[in-house]
């Protein structure tokens, strides 16, 4: 007579995708729960743990299937997966104070509850005897005892060099970006005018909706769709040649030109029409003459026309007449030039020509009547070397200090490219485990103090092994993570990868993929000045008009073609925030403030973050008028390091 399995123990395993076959099996894993006295929940977490170990030597279809020939190895496995938890579960105990965070970073003495806090943010290290200057040390960083554990118990490179004098410091005294970028430094490093009393707004605008999405689905005809679309578009900002004798397209194209970018009405002609000697203009997308796509040079430029207007032509672009450029594969742009024999067109000038009109509203709006402080910072929040989140317990000291009106935290939250896991070594955790200490910890530093009344605003990412891999990414669900409580509820957001919202009328846009990296690698340029790279190329995406010009993507980008719509902007944001591996920058292109605050953590050691100060206007006065919201000349920037 076989043993029943526990009806639960099933659907645990289901959940995780795994399927129990027979009765053997049942039987097997039934006596691993009692002998270990695992609970259902424990067995399917200890299969997933196993799972990862197996996926190097087997298939993924072949892993589906609970087989009754791995359970002995299983078990040994969960056995010592008890141990290590038991382990940990005891040193927690040992370790245990009666109030979280509240220990002397020296000798490690528990504070009493009538010892005065020395400073904002956090304990601070005293003097010695001596009276040498000890750097101020933030709040003791405890966010789980096994993800502690995780690296050993030797102290991290992050906290050798915050203990070093003359290093990190504490933020808030550093209003003045520190050791990096300003932008408008001649504006104040806080809001003026800005009421307490009131909360801050804040609004999401979304990609598809995520019970909706199923991606690794896209076909060839979605990825010609996406890229001629572009196309297409930029075309209906201009005359197409040989429509000219119809009245109501003349008509309705100069009606579009008053409304556009624009100056002049230009008839743009097909690729691959000859022109003699004269000048014709030209619309489509920059590629390699190359078969296969190959790596773009000077020599191999060409110019790809739409499929509507110019049957999907490719003719190579000669670029010897052009002082400068700045081309990538994948640009959508307007040629004026010659092309004599119809193979080869001799550019005179290239200009993008797919920027969005700006956000506008009346001036009583918050926009211009209300100051707005955001602080972002982007992942990994952990050094690569453990799972201690050292960085990450810093700037939420740092945000409770300043106290802004929303955080900005671009994924991701679980590091897919954490050496610890991808050895999925997480302390017994899982993932979703990791996930959910960290947002506890987000809550408990930011939601449960009244006086903090910052809003969290959570950015997606490709790199959280949490989330699926693609990109155009939907917002993630925060059920499972955020506390359920209402209050609460309100002051946490999801935003989509790239994602749109608004903060006291503010309007941004947050893209956690590293867009600048790819467009480094595959940009080819001449004329300009070295130092103005990383300017360049923010202009690209916003001349662009989508979150992700570059085509075709890098290898890494994980795009899925179907939902490549989404990765245009619907309007141009008032502030882009691009973070990036590249040099950390804040800048005013075209009078969007477009800003790269760098990792919170790179490698062993901190990284940086930003703070955005945006002032409100003097002239509150409605004059019935919408207006641009020109935030980048009333906007000040803070990029600072964290270390």
């Amino acid at each position: 007579m076989t043993t029943a399995l526990p009806p639960d123990i099933r659907e645990r395993f289901e959940e995780h995708g795994f399927d129990v076959p027979n009765d053997v099996a049942h039987d097997a894993l039934a006596s691993v729960a009692r002998a270990l006295s695992f609970t259902s929940k424990d067995l399917a977490d200890c299969w997933v743990m196993f799972d990862l170990e197996l996926s190097n030597t087997l298939d993924a279809r072949d892993r589906q299937s609970v087989a009754i020939e791995r359970i002995e190895t299983f078990e040994r496995f969960a056995m010592t997966w008890k141990q290590q938890r038991e382990s940990q579960s005891a040193t927690k105990t040992a370790q245990k104070t009666s109030e979280f965070g509240r220990k002397r970073r020296r000798g490690g003495t528990p504070t009493t509850p009538t010892t005065p806090a020395s400073a904002k943010g956090g304990d601070r290290r005293e003097s010695t005897s001596t009276g040498t200057y000890k750097t101020p040390m933030r709040s003791k960083r405890e966010w789980s005892e096994a993800l502690n554990a995780v690296g050993g118990e030797q102290t991290s490179e992050y906290a050798k060099r915050a203990a070093t004098p003359g290093s990190a410091g504490s933020l808030a005294s550093r209003g003045d970006g520190g050791a990096g970028t300003v932008m408008n430094a001649h504006l104040g490093s806080d809001v003026v005018k800005r009421d307490d009393a009131e909360e801050s707004e804040v609004s999401m605008t979304q990609i598809v909706s995520a019970d909706k999405f199923r991606y690794m689905r896209d076909r060839i005809s979605d990825r010609v769709r996406v890229v001629d679309e572009r196309i297409r578009d930029a075309e209906n900002l201009f005359e197409v040649l040989g429509d000219a004798d119809d009245d109501e397209d003349v008509k309705a194209t100069e009606a579009t030109q008053t409304t556009t970018s624009a100056s002049d009405v230009v008839r743009v002609s097909a690729v691959g029409s000859k022109t003699g000697d004269e000048d014709g203009h030209f619309v489509g997308r920059v590629v390699s003459a190359h078969a296969g796509d190959a790596k773009l040079t000077e020599k191999t430029v060409a110019i790809e026309g739409s499929t509507d207007g110019s049957f999907g032509a490719r003719v190579r672009l000669e670029l010897r007449d052009m002082k400068e450029y700045s081309l990538f594969p994948g640009q959508v742009v307007k040629v004026c030039g010659r092309n004599p024999a119809g193979h080869c067109l001799v550019a005179k000038s290239i200009d993008a020509v797919s920027a969005r009109a700006p956000a506008r509203s009346k001036k009583t709006s918050p926009a211009f009547a209300r100051g707005t402080k955001v602080i972002v910072a982007s992942g990994p929040f952990s050094c690569s070397s453990d799972l201690k989140y050292e960085p990450l317990n810093d700037m939420l000291d740092y945000v409770r200090e300043e106290n802004p009106d929303a955080l900005v935290l671009c994924g991701p939250l679980v590091d897919a490219e954490n050496a610890f896991v991808k050895r999925a070594e997480c302390g017994g955790l899982t993932y979703d485990e990791v996930a959910k200490v960290v947002v506890d910890k987000i809550e408990d530093k930011l939601f449960k103090d009244e006086k903090i009344r910052t809003k969290v605003i959570f950015v997606p990412s490709i790199r959280d092994v949490t989330l699926d891999p693609v990109f155009p990414q939907p917002a993630a669900s925060l059920d499972a993570y955020v506390s359920a409580d209402a209050a609460r509820a309100k002051r946490a957001f999801s935003a989509s990868n790239p994602g749109t919202f608004t903060i006291n009328g503010i309007v941004f846009s947050a893209c956690s993929h590293d867009v600048l990296k790819h467009l480094s690698a595959q940009e080819i340029s001449k004329g300009f000045v070295p130092k103005d790279r990383l300017a360049r190329l923010a202009k690209h995406v916003l001349t662009q008009g989508c979150a992700y010009p570059l085509y075709p993507p890098d290898a890494s980008a994980c795009l899925d073609a179907r939902y490549g719509e989404d990765l245009t902007f619907k309007q141009t944001p008032d502030v882009l925030i691009m973070p990036s591996d590249l040099k950390t920058f804040a800048e005013d292109i075209d009078g969007v403030v477009c800003v790269n605050p760098g990792r919170l953590a790179r490698g062993a050691v901190g990284g940086g973050l930003a703070k955005i100060v945006v002032h409100p206007t003097t002239d509150g006065q409605d004059d019935g008028e919408s207006h641009p919201h020109d935030v980048a000349k009333r906007t000040r920037v803070d990029v600072m390091k964290i270390k």
